[in-house]
């Protein structure tokens, strides 16, 4: 484990406080052909060297800086707009060559396996995985379903109003979902409290009428919005509790 923070700690180093903008930029344009690949490849070979003092063996620290040139080189030659997308394929492949280069380090690959498929084999890790993912996607499909009579009423009342961001809503909801999943899991019913505070504070423009938006449509989108919420955070708060019970009764 400590290998794997120390090489965790290098890879946040280089790749979000010591990389300037100008090298991104250069090496998407220019790829294999741009300067600033290589100079930060060796950046992390010697940030990885450091934190890793393992004086007499800096082939840990090169391996790892190797395999991040390669995966940057990958990224930048199929990621042409940076996509959300790329940049987690991207970060999780830099995780799991420092978790492999870290388990070979202590000589614990094989043990590092069982112990991970152990894990994730046990009643409680598969009930937190698969509820977290239900409290996700599932439930915004739940929730637009069951709010869409209201949704339907508002584009009557306003068909001109572009008030929304594209999949905004959608992008909240599932992230105080999971926010909420995770404070029942660890039994900090107060935070709940603290997040529905934060979310009060949601206000429209009265301006909005000046466009030709009916008062209407603004009293009836608050009272969208809350239900939409209540309906969101009912589901989160009975999944992680579905979750804590499984969890519980399956140890």
């Amino acid at each position: 484990m400590r290998e794997f923070l120390l090489l965790l700690l290098a890879h946040v180093l280089v790749d979000f406080y010591w990389q300037p903008t100008s090298w991104v930029a250069d090496k998407r344009e220019k790829k294999y052909k741009s300067r600033y690949l290589y100079l930060h490849v060796l950046l992390v070979i010697i940030v990885s060297y450091i934190t890793l003092h393992a004086w007499k063996n800096p082939l840990p620290a090169i391996a790892v800086g190797i395999a991040h040139g390669v995966i940057d080189l990958v990224k930048i030659s199929f990621d042409k707009k940076g996509s959300l997308t790329w940049f987690v394929v991207d970060q999780v492949a830099h995780l799991v060559t420092i978790a492999l280069t870290a388990l070979i380090l202590t000589s614990n690959i094989g043990p590092g396996f069982e112990i991970l498929a152990a894990w994730l084999n046990t009643p409680k890790t598969l009930a937190t995985l698969s509820g977290a993912l239900l409290s996700l996607s599932p439930i915004s499909f739940l929730v637009g379903i069951l709010t869409r009579p209201w949704r339907e009423e508002l584009a009557k009342l306003a068909p001109e109003a572009d008030d929304n961001l594209a999949n905004a809503g959608r992008w909240i909801g599932m992230s105080e979902r999971l926010l909420i999943f995770v404070f029942v899991l660890v039994n900090q019913y107060s935070a709940i409290g603290f997040l529905i505070a934060a979310k009060s504070l949601l206000r429209y423009n009265d301006k909005a009428t000046d466009a030709g938006i009916p008062p209407a449509y603004i009293s009836k989108k608050s009272e969208y919005v809350l239900v939409g919420t209540l309906m969101s955070y009912t589901c989160a708060i009975a999944i992680a509790l579905a979750v804590r019970i499984l969890s519980q009764k399956f140890k």
